[in-house]
């Protein structure tokens, strides 16, 4: 695990929650069972705030850290793939972008933003995702201040058109076959633990926190590299839908035991964290509650 990507994963889906803000010393401690000493985590965290993710507020000794404007917007477009809180309803829609004037230093920003939403190439200097424009497109226009740098249309898929060639420009952009052997290296690795977190009579704080976290960490790693498409251009026996429900009700299994460690041993800028916001309980919204 890079433990620069394994902190964004902390701070999206521990701190965000939780008034936003996380003593370095929390996070040491809550890192150190993964394996990450304390060394690296001040140089990962120095890293992040170099690249923008975060930033700092020193109180006395202590060094505070939340995430920045960018880091934030970047992690809840993220989050709402990850936690399975947006529309990923179908009616024939692609959106075509083409990017004219993306000032040099925000092209690999831009572009990744655009990769976490589902764009991929489909021609040279022509990037598509199915469905509707959304709100994390807007939100990275406005970001980037793009909307007059770009060329965006909303286009249908023609009858005239062959249909399996649209699949197979499909399943070669979208490169189908390593997303579904991440996907099913994913169920392998999680299933034996679900089964765990079953067989428990009372979870453990500290081991639900760890199984939550490297849980939304492998999913997020495996969605990074995926995008949300329609049911009816995915093969057969997907198993993207399989890794969701099963992340979807694993999170739900370890949400109070994990809970119970965050606000018992991690501290922000104001003390103990607080109780998760509103927001936590709405995660993973049409799976059936635990």
């Amino acid at each position: 695990m890079r433990s620069t990507s394994l902190i964004i994963t902390l701070f999206g889906d521990t701190v965000s929650q939780h008034g936003h803000t996380l003593w370095l010393g929390s996070l040491v401690h809550a890192l150190a069972p993964l394996g990450v000493n304390e060394r690296l985590v001040r140089t990962s965290v120095f890293r992040l705030v170099r690249e923008g993710w975060l930033e700092a507020e020193r109180v006395g000794r202590r060094s505070y850290y939340r995430f920045t404007a960018h880091g934030n917007a970047e992690y809840e477009r993220a989050a709402r793939r990850i936690y399975a809180t947006e529309d990923t309803s179908w009616e024939g829609h692609w959106q075509i972008l083409i990017p004219l004037a993306i000032a040099e230093s925000d092209r690999d920003d831009f572009r990744r933003s655009l990769n976490w939403q589902g764009f991929r190439a489909i021609a040279p200097g022509t990037l598509a995702k199915p469905g509707s424009p959304g709100q994390a497109l807007r939100e990275t226009l406005e970001e980037f201040d793009a909307s007059d740098k770009v060329l965006l249309f909303d286009a249908t898929s023609s009858t005239l058109g062959s249909a399996r060639r649209l699949r197979q420009l499909v399943h070669e952009s979208w490169q189908l076959d390593a997303t579904a052997a991440a996907y099913r290296a994913f169920l392998d690795n999680f299933r034996p633990l679900q089964r765990w977190v079953s067989r428990q009579r009372q979870l453990e704080p500290e081991a639900a926190f760890i199984v939550r976290t490297l849980l939304i960490h492998d999913f997020r790693r495996v969605l990074l590299h995926d995008t949300p498409l329609p049911e009816e251009l995915l093969p057969p026996g997907w198993p993207g839908a399989e890794a969701l429900a099963l992340t979807g009700s694993l999170y739900q299994e370890l949400a109070a035991a994990s809970t119970v460690y965050i606000t018992d041993n991690l501290e922000g800028g104001n003390g103990p964290l607080p109780a998760a916001g509103a927001s936590f309980s709405a995660r993973f919204p049409n799976l059936r509650r635990g």
